[in-house]
This record gives C-alpha cells, sequence and structure tokens, in this order.
C-alpha cells in the first residue's frame, strides 16, 4: 500500500510539471538566440583594429624645435594613416630615471606602439621592449634595434652641409660656427657637414663647432654661441632642444645672422633667421603605425630626407635682400644631388672634428 501511494504522488507531481511547462512562455531559447550577444565579437574586433599610438616627448610640445616637430609632424600622421589610430602625448619625460616607468606603463596598458622621442630613450626601449615583445618601440634617433623596434632618423647631414653652403656664402668674416647638445651620431653628422658644407663653397672659411654635452643646456648654449661670435663668426647654426632657442636668442643680442634648425625658427628673431632647416616626421610616423597595423613593424630604420619630403628648407623672406642667386643655386643644386644620390657625403661619423 505504502508503495502504490508513493507512486500516485509521483504520478501527480509529474502531471503538475507537464502542466506549468506548458502554461510558460517559451524563454529557455532566448539566451542562445539572442541577438545582441552574438554581434558583441564583432564590435570588439573593430575596437581592436585602432592602432593605440604613444608619444613621449623629453621637451614640451609647443618648444618650437625637436619636440613641437615630432608633436605636429604626428598629429598629422595620424589624419593620413590609413588605420584609425587612438594617440596620446606625453611631455617632458627628459631624466633617464623617469622614461623607463613611463615605457613600461603604456606597454603595460595594451598600447601597440610606443614613440620615445630622442637619442635618451634607446637603452630603455631596447631593455623594455625584450620584456614587452607584443608591443612595438620607435626610437627616436639611434642604432639599436630589435624584432618590435625600429629608428626613425633624420639626414641631418644634408640639413647641416646645406645650412653650411649659406654660411660660407654669407660670412664677410670667414668664420662660422655651430653649437649643439651632445655629440651623438645625427648630431655629429649634421655638423660635420655643415663644415663640409660651408668649406665647399669657401676654401678660406674657418669652421668653429661647440658640443655643450645637453640638449637643454641653454645657458652653456648661449655661452658658446657668443664665445664664437666673439672670436669672429658672424652666421651661425644650431642643433638640439633649448640649444637652438638660446643659440638664436644670442644671434639677436649681438645682431648676428643665424640659420634655424627643426622647425621654422623664424619668428623667435625675425630679423636674424636667415633660413630653417625644418622636419616633417609624418612621412616616418604614418609608416611606423601602418606597419604595426600590418604586423610588419621594426628592426629597421625610418629615415626623413630631402628624398621623400621629409625635410625642407624654408625662407625668412623678411631677409630676402641677404640672399644671392649663388646662394640659392648652391643650394637648390645641393638639394636636388641629395634626391637624386648624386651627393653623397661618405661616412661623416668617423669625421673628427677638431677643438669641438
Amino acid at each position: 500500500m505504502k508503495a502504490r501511494k508513493l507512486l500516485n504522488l509521483l504520478l501527480v507531481a509529474a502531471l503538475l510539471m507537464a502542466v506549468l511547462a506548458a502554461c510558460t512562455p517559451a524563454t529557455p531559447e532566448e539566451p542562445a538566440a539572442e541577438e545582441p550577444a552574438a554581434e558583441e565579437p564583432e564590435e570588439s574586433a573593430a575596437e581592436g583594429d585602432v592602432v593605440r599610438v604613444a608619444l613621449i616627448l623629453p621637451g614640451r610640445a609647443d618648444d618650437v624645435s625637436w619636440n613641437q616637430a615630432a608633436f605636429d609632424g604626428m598629429n598629422r600622421a595620424v589624419e593620413a594613416a590609413s588605420v584609425p589610430v587612438e594617440l596620446t602625448v606625453v611631455e617632458q619625460v627628459y631624466d633617464p630615471v623617469d622614461i623607463e616607468p613611463a615605457l613600461i606603463d603604456y606597454a603595460q596598458q595594451g598600447y601597440d606602439l610606443v614613440v620615445g622621442h630622442g637619442f635618451q630613450f634607446q637603452e630603455p626601449i631596447i631593455k623594455v621592449a625584450e620584456d614587452y615583445p607584443d608591443v612595438n618601440f620607435a626610437i627616436g634617433t639611434g642604432f639599436k634595434m630589435a624584432p618590435n623596434v625600429g629608428v626613425y632618423d633624420v639626414k641631418l647631414e644634408q640639413g647641416g652641409y646645406v645650412m653650411g653652403i649659406l654660411a660660407g656664402l654669407g660670412t664677410e668674416s670667414n668664420i662660422v660656427g655651430s653649437v649643439g647638445g651632445v655629440d651623438v651620431s645625427e648630431i655629429h653628422r649634421g655638423h660635420v657637414a655643415f663644415i663640409l658644407g660651408a668649406e665647399s663653397v669657401n676654401p678660406d672659411v674657418t669652421a668653429l663647432t661647440t658640443f655643450v654635452g645637453d640638449f637643454n643646456d641653454l645657458a652653456g648654449a648661449k655661452e658658446a654661441a657668443l664665445s664664437q661670435i666673439e672670436a669672429g663668426a658672424d652666421r651661425l647654426w644650431q642643433t638640439g632642444d633649448g640649444v637652438g632657442i638660446a643659440v638664436i636668442g644670442a644671434c639677436q643680442e649681438q645682431g648676428v645672422i643665424c640659420m634655424g634648425n627643426v622647425a621654422n625658427q623664424t619668428e623667435l628673431a625675425p630679423n636674424n633667421v636667415l633660413a630653417n632647416f625644418v622636419y616633417d616626421w609624418s612621412a616616418a610616423y604614418k609608416q611606423m603605425i601602418e606597419e604595426t597595423a600590418a604586423g610588419n613593424f621594426g628592426n629597421k630604420y625610418y629615415w626623413i630626407e630631402f628624398a621623400n619630403g621629409g625635410v625642407a628648407v624654408e625662407w625668412n623672406d623678411a631677409l630676402s635682400d641677404l640672399v644671392t642667386d649663388e646662394m640659392r643655386e648652391a643650394v637648390d643644386a645641393a638639394i636636388a644631388g641629395f634626391k637624386d644620390g648624386s651627393l653623397d657625403l661618405g661616412d661623416l661619423d668617423s669625421y673628427t672634428i677638431e677643438g669641438s
């Protein structure tokens, strides 16, 4: 009897469950059929196509020099790139003890390309890149590379040579000068070429060269420029962040003609800056961004030069009366030679600058 009662209770329970199932809307199928859930992976994939770029500058983005050229060039590259880009810019990361933590921070945040705009980024980038093989890193001038590290650089020797031509043809004292920050490869090549350019058009010229040892040593750069002017230099050129601004300031004080570098620096001293060797990093940055997206970035140089429009000479029209036809023709001929490869300055790194 007890067994029969238990059997009856089980049958009643089964009937009740069947009735409830028949009366309840068919919701169990909804999770498998939810359209929004099926589309979410496609949205994530689209977001993944965005190339996240961090540009780390050693100085201010409005310095009318090295950092501003990078800032402006990167923004042009972002606009021109064939892939969507999310750009972050951080300024004034100059001290080596601050560089490595900044690199690690952006690598850990999942950025695709981290750009250190300066030679001082080389060793930290090489170190950090090994720990983050899925992140691409770019060094602004240098010589060390890796599978996920590229070096972008400017053929500063082309600008130095052209500015040397202007100095050699324009000098009245037959003494010209150049002041640089740190005597590293890119800067060295530029100053050697300045000497060669001046000598190519004026065999009687003496070219003075001073490296102050720091790209932001404004006081040292101004002192060096004033010393060269006191020695008779009446045409000066310069390289390196605050160094350049200080040299132009010294020339303005002393009424001496000078040439700008990296950016158009005419506005700093309209009565003194004759011409400018101007960088446009956008071509190099655009290539690096697109190669990052394509998965073939790194282990090579990304150059800007006259041949690819990455550099140019911009004149100060207010001082056009100081620019002779001979100067323009010599500058144009040099630029044409650099473009077609007929003007080759050789191995400038091996050249020793006397008195520097």
